[in-house]
């Protein structure tokens, strides 16, 4: 998938700002897709040239004019085909797998720390999307389609997390320390 779904599926719900589609990003999607804000501003642009997107100035008191980008009829109907598509298996591209997958070559020692501190950001990243997933459904709003499946793909990240605890876990459990 490419940023420039990711942004229009989000403008579909909530004509936003650059800004706002970031700020939208880092509470939602982040653990799926993330961007920076370069990346978003330059995929935006290439959406309003493509006709997906059109993009008008609001002023605002005391600060530079803020631009609203809304999806038009082309860009709904291009999310349209995107969602229509067969879902593929996407491209990793993880370096912390890498990492592990040569972790021979390293230092065993230093080899352990680097998976217990990786242990522990999983173990943190999972329970803050827990703590996500209990405000959402204490507090579902009016989209509940939209919601099942926002939820849906928290769950399968947290059951991804989980897996990778247990492997983790059960991987340092069989190599003595050195």
């Amino acid at each position: 998938m490419s940023l420039r779904f990711g942004l229009l599926g989000l403008l579909a719900a909530n004509p936003s700002s650059g800004y706002d589609l970031k700020r939208t990003i880092t509470r939602s999607t982040y653990y799926i897709w993330n961007a920076t804000g370069p990346q978003i501003y330059t995929t935006l642009h290439k959406l309003r040239e493509d006709g997906y997107i059109t993009t008008e100035d609001l002023a605002q008191r005391g600060k530079p004019d803020k631009q609203i980008h809304t999806i038009t009829p082309v860009g709904r109907a291009a999310l349209e085909e995107f969602m229509s598509e067969p879902i593929r298996a996407s491209v990793t591209r993880d370096e912390v797998l890498l990492r592990i997958f040569f972790g021979n070559l390293a230092n065993p020692a230093a080899m352990r720390r680097e998976l217990e501190a990786y242990l522990d950001r999983i173990r943190e990243e999972r329970a803050a999307m827990e703590g996500a997933e209990a405000r959402i459904t204490s507090n579902p709003g009016t989209k509940h389609e939209a919601r099942r499946y926002q939820l849906l793909s928290l769950r399968i990240k947290v059951a991804q997390y989980r897996a990778t605890e247990a492997e983790l876990m059960a991987f340092m459990s069989s190599t003595p320390r050195k």
